[in-house]
């Protein structure tokens, strides 16, 4: 059972990974402008490392990298992995709540037949 809730924690941070990055990339946008050399790219670096929501998000992902390794420990790849897709579930009713995304009827058939392929494989 705790092979399968460390599952599901790697995909909830990753979706959660996601929004928080997309939040921060969002608030850090007035304080880009146009890339023209390699300088300004590092200027933005530096931006998108001062933002919280960023670096909540880096931290998270770091995180999931060592649940994502322990993961690996206890499934076959060609099951999990699979699996990992159950993300896209997430980050489309996150999005929506969080972000106030509109979400619309070909992304929730896209979604179901995501769903339907991860269930394929969690009974193989």
């Amino acid at each position: 059972m705790l092979k399968y809730s460390l599952l599901l924690l790697a995909i909830l941070i990753g979706a959660i990974g996601q929004i928080l990055l997309k939040i921060g990339v969002n608030q850090s946008l007035p304080q880009i402008g146009n890339v023209n050399s390699f300088k300004e790219i590092f200027l933005i670096i530096f931006i998108f490392l001062k933002n919280y929501w960023i670096v909540t998000a880096i931290l998270l992902y770091a995180l999931g990298l060592f649940v994502w390794l322990f993961i690996l420990t206890k499934f076959e790849l060609s099951y999990v992995f699979p699996l990992m897709a159950s993300i896209y579930i997430f980050i489309l009713l996150f999005s929506w709540i969080f972000l106030k995304e509109n979400i619309d009827l070909l992304r929730i058939i896209g979604t179901i037949l995501i769903t339907i392929g991860i269930i394929l494989i969690a009974k193989s």
